[in-house]
């Protein structure tokens, strides 16, 4: 089972009114990178994950979504009789 990305970097760019290309240059990466990012097409390391939520002043967690089809641990039900 695949780990499905996605992400709300086109978001947070929206709310710092900077480009694709602008992310790219303080992330340290192509713009082409960021681009690939925004699609869920590329799943960046985690290096690149921190220094792309460090450029738009957020957290990893807010920025990158992956959903792997399990439910999350607090939504498991554990029957006991």
């Amino acid at each position: 089972m695949g780990v499905s990305l996605q992400t709300r970097i086109r978001e947070f760019r929206s709310r710092h009114a900077i480009t694709q290309g602008e992310l790219a240059q303080r992330a340290g990466v192509r713009r082409e990178t960021i681009v690939f990012l925004e699609q869920g097409k590329y799943n960046p390391s985690l290096r690149l994950a921190h220094d792309v939520a460090q450029a738009l002043h957020t957290t990893i967690e807010d920025l990158f979504i992956f959903d792997d089809g399990e439910p999350e641990p607090e939504m498991r039900v554990v029957l006991v009789d």
